[in-house]
């Protein structure tokens, strides 16, 4: 049975489906079983992942890295 998760992120900077798929993108270089849902409108994105495979440093780190701040984060 996997550890699943769900948090998540209020992400600025999000404004087209170009921008949904780079951040789903880099986040499957985590290999973390997860699924994401990008909201483009409200920039909210749910990950919902494995939290033995990867944590919540490593999807800010992602998101980060390919040009997003992340405002906010909640777990559920």
């Amino acid at each position: 049975m996997t550890n699943k998760k769900t948090i998540n992120l209020k992400v600025n900077g999000i404004h087209c489906n170009g921008c949904a798929t780079k951040i789903k993108k880099s986040l499957d270089s985590l290999n973390m079983n997860h699924e994401t849902e990008v909201n483009i409108e409200s920039g909210n994105v749910k990950v919902i992942y494995d939290a033995d495979k990867a944590g919540l440093t490593d999807i800010k780190s992602k998101i980060s890295e390919v040009g997003f701040q992340i405002e906010s984060v909640e777990l559920e």
